[in-house]
């Protein structure tokens, strides 16, 4: 998806990392990586992203991956419609509310606003920012998580996650040869068991 196999591992690196420092596994996150991307977000913009609905989600996996997907939505759009409304809102996040406290305007005006395809991308992209910002509601909190038992549990998850793809990394030369003599040695075999035919 990046062009590149050199871009490619650079962002799976990020991904890593971020996935042992938070409570969210590497599979959730990579998923909400390739969900942006392929809405066509550029790369150098997904960590930012994910690290705020990472933040958003407060490490539960299902409001992640749901807060993702009506994240790219409303980007493809390119403005807030009814059914990415919901999704976030499902997923524990009013936009609307955020938009509120910064423009002062009530909720049931900018549900308006937003039924006119007026509120866009970029205003609820700034709605993720202030709540994961400084003084928001969401600011830090996968660290704030994390600290906690059900936190460290699954950094420690991701922690093995990491050392079991750094095993399979190691042996993967070894499992490749043994794959394509596998596939020599097949039709051999074939012709050696014909005769029992």
């Amino acid at each position: 998806l990046l062009g590149s196999k050199e871009k490619g591992a650079a962002f799976f690196a990020e991904i890593k990392e971020f996935a042992v420092k938070t409570p969210l596994q590497l599979n959730d996150i990579a998923g909400a990586a390739q969900t942006l991307l392929g809405f066509g977000i550029e790369a150098n913009r997904i960590m930012p992203i994910l690290r705020q609905l990472g933040d958003v989600s407060m490490g539960n996996a299902e409001r992640f991956k749901s807060l993702s997907l009506a994240f790219a939505q409303a980007t493809s759009a390119g403005k807030l419609q009814g059914q990415d409304l919901l999704q976030l809102i499902n997923a524990g996040f009013n936009p609307l509310e955020q938009m509120s406290k910064r423009t002062g305007k009530s909720i049931a005006t900018l549900k308006d606003e937003m039924s006119k395809g007026n509120i866009s991308f970029e205003m609820v992209q700034q709605a993720f920012k202030d709540a994961t910002s400084e003084g928001g509601r969401y600011n830090n909190m996968l660290a704030t998580i994390a600290q906690t038992d059900a936190g460290m549990k699954a950094q420690l998850a991701g922690a093995w996650d990491e050392v079991k793809i750094k095993i399979g990394n190691a042996f993967q030369p070894l499992t490749r040869m043994g794959l394509e003599l596998g596939t020599k040695l097949l039709p051999l075999i074939e012709k050696l068991t014909e005769p029992l035919g």
